[in-house]
């Protein structure tokens, strides 16, 4: 009886401790949210760091680190230019944002708006929005530098990679413009590739003008070019007038030194020899108006500039696109409207001689001009021919006249079948009786004390290294 009683109690024992355990409760089935909601955003694996770009709308500015650049939509193509100098860096692939894109986050997509590239050096570069938008640049051949066409679609992206890497900062900066196309079969002028560019500025389009350039050779740039050229470490230069406006613009030497010969962007553009030699240019308006002024006013002049801009406006009404300003001119000088600059150059003599080289001023002369010098006549005497009657001009008297530079060592004595002799300038210097004489229907010199070597016949031209 016991034992029943026991197990009955056991029993009901475990059926309270049952009852007292907690039952889960069944899983739920999923359900649609109430309200639907955006994918999330890509965000960026880069920290955010500071902002590397400004975006500046006509009603307002952004900024974006290089992560939220990242984030927007990217393009990506070959791309590649070339200099003035004619120097070509070939294609590589980039990787950026197409500037439409970033025009349209400012509301910026209409034909009659402008694109401002600014670097940190104050370089700059304005593009129409249909240039960009249509792929509008000149393109030429990699590998020979010369123009073509038809390389397919071109696009301008501010990039921020290449070849899958960042961009040098110090060469390229953290953002370029380059302009990409999906083959490498073209580059695109050099000035057009900003580097550096640290702000985007959508404004009201300038209208494009042209300035032709004509002396030696013929030479146009365009708006853009021109403003490229008067910014940053280029060849900027500014006035500031009585009236307190300040005008910017570039030296006019320095297009005069586009043209006055085939030199038109290297050291030594402006040539200064022609400019001591003598000539004019003419600065024109587009009425017809003519200022002309002297080249020996003109050369390594910073105070005379061609302005394109006032207090960092364009110009308008009667001085658009350019101006003739500075210190050096007076009120009627200051001619507006400039669209074609003439350098008259002087036509070129056939010289008999030339010297050239490391002198002050190159100089070249006719048998007549030779003769016109102090002519002397000399017994001197020839290693091999032994005594001779000359009559010429004494060769020191020649490099005096043309000045020679302290650091100079040589002199290069050239016939006109490229025969050369190249003697030491001390021991020109020091030879009293050294000429260049006159022999029947050639020059030649005459070098006692030296080697036969040393006396060229038919002599054309001196060179002082």
């Amino acid at each position: 009886m016991k034992k029943h009683a026991i197990a009955l109690l056991i029993l009901v024992g475990v059926l309270l401790l049952t009852s007292c355990q907690t039952t889960p409760a069944p899983t739920a089935a999923p359900t649609e949210p109430l309200v639907a909601t955006e994918a999330p955003t890509e965000v960026p694996t880069e920290e955010p760091g500071e902002p590397v770009l400004t975006l500046e709308g006509l009603t307002e500015t952004k900024t974006f680190t290089l992560a939220e650049l990242k984030a927007l939509p990217s393009a990506e193509g070959q791309a590649g230019f070339i200099s003035s100098t004619g120097k070509i860096t070939t294609p590589r692939l980039y990787k950026g944002v197409l500037l439409t894109e970033l025009a349209r986050l400012v509301g910026a997509d209409s034909s009659e708006m402008g694109i401002q590239l600014i670097a940190s050096d104050g370089y700059s570069m304005t593009f129409s929005y249909d240039q960009v938008a249509n792929g509008d640049f000149i393109t030429y051949d990699p590998a020979t530098g010369d123009e073509i066409a038809d390389t397919g679609a071109l696009q301008a992206i501010l990039a921020y990679e290449v070849d899958g890497q960042p961009l040098d900062a110090e060469r390229d900066g953290i953002l370029r413009l380059m302009v990409i196309s999906e083959k490498n079969n073209q580059v695109v002028d050099g000035h057009w590739s900003v580097k550096f560019v640290e702000t985007m500025s959508i404004k009201p389009l300038v209208e494009d003008w042209v300035l032709t350039l004509e002396g030696a050779i013929t030479d146009t740039i365009d708006r853009g070019s021109y403003e490229s050229c008067s910014t940053g470490s280029c060849h900027p230069a500014t006035w500031t007038d009585d009236s307190a406006q300040t005008w910017a613009g570039t030296p006019l030497y320095i297009l005069v030194g586009r043209v006055d010969d085939e030199n038109k962007h290297d050291d030594g553009a402006f040539n200064k020899d022609l400019a001591d030699a003598g000539y004019t240019v003419d600065i024109i308006a587009s009425d017809g108006y003519t200022v002309t002024l002297d080249s020996t006013r003109i050369k390594n002049n910073m105070n005379l500039l061609v302005a394109y801009a006032v207090n960092e406006n364009p110009l308008v009404d009667d001085n658009f696109p350019l101006k003739l300003v500075g210190a050096d001119l007076s009120k009627k000088e200051m001619v507006g409207a400039i669209e074609k600059i003439v350098v008259h150059l002087p036509a070129p003599v056939e010289a008999d001689l030339t010297l050239t080289g490391l002198v002050d001023a190159a100089q070249a002369w006719t048998w007549d001009d030779l003769e016109a010098l102090e002519v002397v006549k000399l017994t001197v005497e020839h290693p091999k021919k032994g005594a001779m009657e000359v009559e010429g001009v004494r060769l020191n008297a020649l490099l005096d006249l043309a000045g020679v530079k302290p650091e100079a060592r040589t002199l290069v004595i050239t016939a006109s079948d490229d025969f050369f002799a190249e003697v030491d300038l001390a021991a020109v210097r020091a030879c009293v009786d050294c000429l260049i004489y006159f022999d029947e229907d050639m020059l030649r010199t005459a070098m006692p004390g030296m080697e036969s070597n040393f006396w060229v016949k038919d002599v054309v031209k001196l060179e002082v290294k």
